[in-house]
């Protein structure tokens, strides 16, 4: 993975679908989603955990598992 790429993303909370890699920010990933990806209950009207704090990267590129708990 690097900045640029494109990738499949979930995070335990709804939320998923496809984003561009924006930065690496330790073990976390930010993401800028694609207009089409699913908005969870991990956002509100100004913020959304892939954008704005980032998703671990084992939940990125792999499939869902609904039962986890994100940071």
């Amino acid at each position: 993975m690097q900045i640029g790429d494109m990738v499949y993303f979930w995070t335990g909370r709804g939320s998923h679908g496809y984003a561009v890699i924006r930065e690496f920010k330790g073990p976390l990933v930010l993401l800028d989603p694609e207009p089409d990806a699913t908005v969870g209950s991990d956002a509100n009207s100004t913020y959304w955990i892939p954008r704005d704090k980032g998703v671990p990267r084992d939940q990125i590129d792999t499939a869902p598992a609904i039962w986890f708990t994100n940071f």
